[in-house]
């Protein structure tokens, strides 16, 4: 065979090589940047505070008109920005029309005057967004500590690329959220709040179980460590109750209002992983927030 072209053939196996180990750091790069979503600053990206022209109108997320309705500010991570529900307000955060601030924005008895929750968000950086809280709010919601514990770390080595450091992700995430640093981190959140609002009625959500688990096996059809990554959550959740509620704070479990709708689900509200829709991933759909908006509700009107 000719020299040159066992040459080229070489060359160009080598080219595909290049390209086949370029296209898989890309991959790991998109999936580490859509889990973490969004910049090192998320927690103060210019809030959404855009009036809205009546009631009921579907939550348009503002002050203005001089309406008595009481005040509401929404603070949080991914979770409370509406991350997964799609028709996002902005890319810089990721705030959705169809997040629960935006669905409890429509209710009659609170208008949303400053929505400041940011996808990327840590506890930190919530305080941060407190900062930037008008005055005189009735109302302020929170969800956050899912970053803190490690969410992007655990969904990308359990479920999107499955490393052999799941397991270890999954530990760290359980010992963060026993941990008393954390305790402190959430109790800083509401001091911060409560500093910026003080007879303001602040109601911190949990997180929901994202996957389904088989009644019989206990297994999720599709993924080794749901059942792992549930239990832990319940962990991180009965946490940051505690906290919430030593500090003045109502806590909103979302658990149950999810109960049956998991990722693998016949009518799952959590996104499943997709390669071409990584933004959405292991979040909340539309319907999930409905959910989410229902049980803050109960809790508001529960006392």
């Amino acid at each position: 065979m000719d020299g040159s072209v066992v040459g080229a053939r070489a060359w160009n196996g080598q080219r595909r090589r290049h390209a086949v180990i370029a296209a898989v750091i890309a991959a790991i790069v998109a999936v580490a940047m859509a889990l973490a979503v969004v910049p090192a600053d998320a927690g103060w990206a210019a809030p959404v505070v855009a009036g809205k022209p009546s009631k009921p109108g579907g939550g348009g997320g503002g002050g203005g008109g001089g309406s008595q309705e009481p005040a509401y500010i929404a603070l949080g991570d991914s979770f409370a920005a509406g991350v997964g529900a799609d028709s996002y307000l902005d890319t810089s955060c990721y705030r959705s029309s169809k997040s629960y601030p935006k669905l409890l924005d429509a209710d009659a008895d609170k208008r949303l005057v400053a929505f400041l929750a940011c996808s990327g968000a840590n506890t930190s950086a919530v305080v941060t967004q407190s900062a930037g809280m008008p005055s005189g709010a009735a109302l302020v919601t929170v969800t956050v500590g899912g970053n803190d514990v490690g969410f992007a770390d655990v969904m990308q080595n359990c479920f999107v690329l499955v490393t052999s450091t799941c397991a270890a992700k999954i530990a760290t995430a359980s010992s963060i959220a026993t941990s008393d640093a954390f305790a402190a981190n959430v109790a800083a959140v509401i001091a911060a709040i409560r500093s910026k609002a003080p007879t303001a009625r602040i109601v911190v959500t949990g997180y929901p179980q994202l996957f389904w688990e088989d009644p019989n096996t206990h297994a999720n059809p599709k993924y080794a460590w749901a059942d792992e990554v549930n239990a832990q959550t319940l962990v991180l959740n009965a946490a940051i109750k505690r906290v919430a509620e030593a500090n003045g704070a109502t806590f909103a479990d979302v658990v149950t209002q999810f109960a049956g709708h998991g990722i693998g689900s016949s009518q799952p509200w959590i996104n499943d992983w997709s390669w071409f829709r990584t933004t959405n991933g292991f979040h909340p759909n539309a319907a999930g927030y409905v959910a989410y908006a229902g049980a803050i509700r109960g809790v508001i009107s529960g006392g």
